[in-house]
């Protein structure tokens, strides 16, 4: 258990000793499976990747990233050949139910980075699915800047004996110490304005602003887009297509100045971007791990940084407390009002010429409220104290939107409406069924709602449960549509017929065939689909091991070329060593004549090719040469001297 403050190094201090390891057993393509590194985001995953391929360039191991958006099968077939893979949890966990040549038996090291994320709610059933395909005698590495000191989270990566390492445990502060934080103290209508004036009086700086939900950066990125503020906005979330994601995170990367990206907290953990000088959390963290990695994302490798933290009036206090109960030392900045610079009219006049804009604007607006009503900290996020209505207006929108939730966020909540806001247009939140968005992302999303286990072993009342689980369902004669499909899925788990063919004889008495009482029988659905699982789980291992077999022996077979000498050339030996160029010697027919040869040779002359000069006579030969033995030996030099001429 390795815990260090924000942009420390901790990235290196897991892959030089994994390159170590490996090196010194001598490991090879051949032998599958090394290392396993698994990150919460994709992004973090690739700069785990690109560091890999800088300091392991040396070495002979095979590296592959396998995060989602991608191409699946292109990861399919290359990965039994990888030493190294870093991935994120839900594309491992594919590989590995729908992958055979994924074989992980020689695994020797598992690194969890941002271990802290990875072993919450949001990843538990995939994180222990992952660790029950993985072999029980390895080392596990688990590093964060804010680490878990849970049991239960130590026991599902089956730690034995762990060794905790925290540097800075005994030091003042929990960040870095270059690190200037600061935060100011907004009304909810007023965020907008007074982030568009801060990008207005930092034009040459490197900026990263985080917000809470994917929607509202979005949004705020098409707005201030259309602004035309002097730095260059990009956005970065959850929803986005990944190379769009990967291009976005390099050109931020590689610039230095006037650059503003807005992004959810997919860029909050682990991301190394290079001189960033101010970090602005719009919206207030969940917790203070991520308010310090939010915070992290400047003032790396001793070097300086600004964050900002915006709080609303209600969110002071109890933000504060916390913050100063985990050794982070904070202070109050205020607003020169002279500064700020409301672009209201301009959106407006957006909003009403765009309706995509509009829509969008209003789909912020709710992403916002449903993120409020799902925070745990009761003591920071209050929705009722909450002026939607002026937050609306200070989107450009003249109505406020009606937002819908679940009826039941928890037990202890009535599921009615709740009054937000002040004044005689105080907005009603509806509570009801928030299931229905599309999740932003499969890795890395911010809000999500955990539902109850679908397993086989679960009761038949297990659709009760769900729905109970949910809430009520909505308005609108829904109740009746609930039920009937309740009775149809208890009526499937129970049993099902299977058609029978019946014979009959003479009298109408049913004559009973060989199989009719088997197949008589109710047909379980459950028990069939068990039975395939372990048939697929069995098909799997026996390809796994044909593999693994062939894999052992062309490593064999490498082995004994490399320890048994050269073979001999045969006795014939090859063409190459062998055959001499004669084609500087003279034509034997031209010096002493062309010989008598049999009709296949005669053949063989005739079938030369176009461009070779057609052959003279016989009879016309044999006086061109007995017209030259009859010349002297003067007279042959002095033709020849002619000749020459």
């Amino acid at each position: 258990l390795a815990a260090a403050k924000t942009g420390s190094g901790k990235t290196l201090a897991f892959l030089i000793p994994i390159l170590e390891r490996l090196y010194v057993q001598k490991w090879t393509r051949m032998d599958g499976l090394g290392a396993l590194i698994i990150t919460p985001t994709r992004e973090l995953a690739l700069q785990i990747f690109e560091t890999m391929a800088k300091v392991g360039k040396h070495h002979d191991f095979t590296t592959g990233l396998i995060i989602g958006g991608q191409n699946l099968k292109f990861e399919r077939h290359r990965l039994h050949n990888l030493n190294v893979i870093i991935g994120t949890p839900g594309r491992l966990l594919q590989h590995m139910d729908e992958n055979p040549l994924f074989d992980a038996t020689n695994l020797k090291v598992l690194v969890l980075d941002e271990a802290d994320r990875c072993l919450d709610m949001g990843f538990a059933t995939t994180m222990n699915a992952i660790i029950e395909n993985l072999p029980s005698v390895r080392q596990t590495l688990l590093f964060s800047a804010t680490q878990t000191k849970s049991v239960r989270d130590l026991a599902r990566v089956k730690l034995n004996n762990p060794r905790y390492i925290a540097p800075h445990e005994h030091e003042q502060s929990a960040t870095p110490v270059k690190l200037q934080q600061s935060y100011v103290v907004v009304t909810l209508p007023e965020k907008l304005t007074m982030l568009w004036s801060f990008l207005r009086t930092h034009p040459k700086q490197k900026i990263i602003v985080f917000f809470a939900t994917c929607k509202q950066v979005k949004y705020f990125y098409q707005v201030f887009k259309k602004l035309r503020p002097a730095n260059l906005l990009l956005p970065l979330y959850g929803g986005m297509n990944q190379e769009k994601r990967n291009k976005i995170y390099t050109e931020f990367c590689g610039k230095k100045t006037n650059v503003c990206l807005l992004a959810t907290d997919v860029a909050s953990r682990g991301l190394d971007f290079p001189k960033v000088n101010w970090v602005v959390q719009m919206d207030c963290p969940e917790d203070v791990a991520q308010y310090i990695h939010r915070a992290g994302r400047t003032a790396r490798l001793n070097t300086s940084g600004e964050n900002l933290l915006v709080l609303l009036p209600h969110e002071e206090q109890a933000m504060l407390e916390s913050l100063e109960g985990n050794k982070i030392p904070i202070k109050q900045i205020r607003i020169d009002e002279r500064q700020l610079f409301s672009p209201l009219v301009k959106i407006q006049s957006m909003l009403a010429q765009s309706p995509e804009l509009k829509e969008c604007a209003k789909r912020a607006f709710v992403a916002y409220v449903k993120s409020v009503a799902l925070m745990k900290n009761r003591e920071v996020f209050q929705l009722q104290k909450l002026n939607l209505d002026g937050y609306a207006k200070s989107l450009g929108l003249n109505v406020t939107p009606r937002v819908r939730f679940l009826s039941r966020v928890a037990t202890d909540r009535k599921p009615t409406t709740t009054a937000c806001g002040t004044g005689p247009n105080s907005m009603k939140v509806v509570l009801e069924e928030g299931g229905s968005e599309e999740s932003d992302d499969d890795d890395d999303e911010l809000l999500r709602i955990k539902r109850v286990d679908h397993g086989s072993g679960q009761s038949d009342d297990g659709a009760d449960e769900i729905q109970a689980s949910f809430g009520e369902t909505p308005a609108g004669g829904t109740v009746g549509a609930t039920k009937k499909r309740v009775s149809k899925a208890k009526m499937v788990k129970k049993s099902l017929i299977v058609s029978k063919r019946t014979v009959f004889d003479e009298e109408g008495a049913p004559i009973e065939e060989e199989g009719s009482k088997a197949s008589s029988q109710a047909y379980d659905i459950n028990e069939a689909r068990v039975k395939l699982q372990q048939q697929d789980a069995a098909d799997k291992e026996r390809y796994k091991q044909l593999k693994k077999a062939k894999r052992v022996a062309k490593k064999e077979k490498d082995r004994k070329k490399k320890v048994a000498p050269e073979d001999e050339g045969d006795d014939f030996g090859s063409e190459s060593d062998t055959s001499v160029n004669l084609d500087w010697l003279p034509d034997p027919d031209k010096v002493y004549g062309q010989q008598k040869q049999s009709a296949s040779e005669d053949e063989s002359q005739n079938s030369s090719d176009e461009d070779d000069q057609p052959a003279a006579p016989a009879k016309k030969k044999r006086m061109i040469l007995s017209r030259t033995q009859d010349l002297s030996l003067n007279e042959a030099e002095q033709l020849a001297m002619n000749l020459l001429k």
